[in-house]
Formats: C-alpha cells, structure tokens, sequence
C-alpha cells in the first residue's frame, strides 16, 4: 500500500530471464550482487527470486545488508564482499555469513577472537587498491591460519577495475596477476570468482566457475546484450496549470515560458533521488517527450506539457521511453549511482507473470 503517486514497477520474470542468461552466456555459476538494497531494486524480492533461478550465493556490501537479509528469512548463503570487523566474525558465523578476508591483519584478529563454524573468501587485490592483498606470500599466510584456527576457506576472488572498457589491457593484466597467486597457493576452492558484471558479458577467462552480476542482472552493460531491464519507475500529474511568459516556474526563478503552456507538477524530487541534474531532461506522457522544467525541488518536479493532461495521468520517469544508460550519461554519471540513489520514499511494486505479487513500502513498514 502506497499513498504517494510515484511507484516502482519491479519485472521479476526479467531477472530470472537475465540470470538464466547469463549462466548460459559465461557457462559459469552466478553470485547473485543485491548489496545497496538489491541496486535500489529491493532485497528480499530480488534474492528469492534468484534463489528460484540456481544462484549460488548472494553478495553484500556489509553486515548489516547480510543480516538484514536474514531477518527476512532468505536462507541462501551470503558473502560479505566488504569489510566485516574482526570482532563481528563470530556473528557471521552465527548467521552463515561469509566474511571477506581483506588483509593478513584481518585474518590474525579474527583467528584469535571466537570464530566457530566462520568461512571466509579471500580478496586478492590486483589492481583496484581498494581493500585486500596483493601478494602470494600474504595469500599463504592467511591459508597457513585459517588451517590452524579451524577456519574455512572457501573461496577467493579479485574485482577488475576497468572490465567496462573494451579490450582494457588492465583486466588481462589483472587477471594473468591473479591466475598467478591462485597457481602459486596450490590449494583448491570451492568457488574462484573475478569476472563483475561487464566482464562477465565480455572477457573470457578459464580458471573461475562463478561470476558475480550486479547491474547486469538487472538489465544493463556498458556492452550490446539481450538483457531485459526490470525496473521502470512512474509518477503521476498532481496538479496542472497554465504559466504566461511573464511568470516563472520553481526555486531561483530559472525557467519563463516564451509563450504560455500547460505546466504540471509531478511528486518525485531529490529527496526520492531524483538529481537537480534532471532539469533540462524528458519525462514522457504516452509518447510525447515533456521536459523538466524549474528545478527539481525536495518533493516535486514540474514538466512542460504538449497539452493539457489531467490529473492522474501517468508520466513515465523510467523505462522504455527513458533508458537508464542515456539518462545516467546525460546526468554525468553512471547507471549505478541513479538506481541506487533512489530513495526508500519510492515504493515498489513487484509483478510476475502479468500479476501484481507484492509490494514494499519502507516508509510504513509495510510488506505484502
């Protein structure tokens, strides 16, 4: 239930549409990212459906995202591929959570405070400088320990910094450096994993048998796939009037029609995630492009009408008429950061085969 006209439409189907494909494509298993409540998509949706669709594990930023999780009763398990501090292993092990072994210092704290039942992969950093190690000296260390303190390793794995650009030598670079430490340890794992979503569609590798897919499995890549978008985001026209050319619309007096036009107000605005960046940009009434005009406020937008439309007319904001990746580079930014900056005052609709299966509204707690 929702009281605000501005919703998410979440396409379930095309997620498992888009894990399937992926499988098919890299021939790998997949680790299902819903870190950032699932791209801004939801977490507990996005997870249970891809638990239907084979995944092997999901993939979050933080504790918090992990047991969040578990507190909606998705059972799967779940690697933390951020940092969890040492003295909160023994809370991941509680709760199956694979914790990311992010440095020699990690593993020696975490092997000396409880840590019964606790299974780690260990982040090999390759090129990125973000966290992890960079040698196979301090690989082989980590190992040494964990064999002695009775902790598990279960996998390990290294995040390319560059897999978006084509033919980047820094992804063969960081791979040939990463086939080496693996090589060098002599050791099995269950699971090996490097490639992130754009290497996943585009860069061919043989020693890994999972692949980790954020924003691809949501629809999108920097390269020309088959993947299907799942989400599309709508408001509705709350108001309509009629501006002259000696009047001006929103904060700063930016916009003065030339000659006078219908003029409506739409209640989505930055506290929903909707950048000032947007104005000068198009949302669409049916066919007919309408552009933000004024700026984007707290909690609405107005849009340049082609005609007059009345109250309750759907405007969409995201989706067929308005593709994400265009959007994200006329915004200067990338897609990650649109989806995810949407905000929990948007709530969310999910629909499998035709028919409306739930909806989240954060704001009132409210789960269907």
């Amino acid at each position: 239930m929702f009281y605000r006209e501005t919703w998410a439409e979440i396409q379930l189907d095309a997620l498992g549409r888009n894990i399937d494909r992926l499988r098919l494509s890299s021939g790998k298993e997949i680790f299902a990212v819903i870190k950032a409540n699932g791209y801004g998509h939801g977490d507990d949706y996005i997870a249970r459906k891809a638990m239907e669709h084979g995944v092997k594990m999901l993939a979050v930023s933080s504790m918090d995202e992990a047991l969040a999780l578990r507190k909606k009763h998705i059972n799967a398990p779940i690697l933390s591929l951020g940092f969890v501090h040492p003295r909160d292993a023994h809370e991941a092990a509680i709760n199956d959570v694979r914790c990311t072994v992010t440095s020699l210092e990690w593993i020696e704290q975490a092997s000396i405070l409880p840590h019964e039942n606790l299974i780690v992969h260990i982040k090999v950093d390759t090129g990125m400088n973000r966290i992890g190690v960079k040698s196979l000296a301090e690989v082989n260390d980590i190992l040494t320990i964990c064999d002695t303190a009775g902790i598990t390793v279960e996998g390990i794995f290294t995040h390319f910094s560059s897999s978006d650009v084509q033919d980047n030598l820094l992804t063969q670079q960081q791979y040939d450096k990463f086939v080496e430490i693996l090589s060098g340890t002599q050791r099995e794992f269950k699971w090996i994993h490097c490639a992130n979503s754009d290497a996943t569609v585009h860069f061919y590798e043989n020693v890994c048998n999972a692949v980790r897919c954020g924003l691809a499995m949501y629809g999108y890549s920097s390269y020309k796939t088959s993947l299907e978008p799942v989400m599309t985001l709508f408001t509705k026209i709350i108001h309509v009037n009629q501006v002259h050319p000696d009047e001006t619309v929103s904060y700063g007096a930016t916009y003065s029609p030339k000659e006078t036009e219908w003029i409506a107000t739409i209640p989505i605005g930055y506290a929903d995630g909707w950048n000032r960046k947007h104005q000068g940009d198009n949302a669409f009434v049916g066919n007919s492009a309408c552009e933000f005009v004024g700026r984007i406020c707290m909690d609405q937008s107005m849009i340049r009408l082609d005609k007059y439309y009345p109250v309750g007319t759907v405007v969409e904001l995201l989706g067929d008429h308005c593709p994400l990746i265009p959007m994200a580079n006329r915004l200067d930014t990338i897609p990650y950061e649109v989806l995810t900056q949407l905000s929990d005052r948007i709530p969310k609709v999910y629909i499998e085969n035709n028919r409306v299966v739930g909806s989240i509204n954060p704001r009132l707690a409210s789960y269907h």
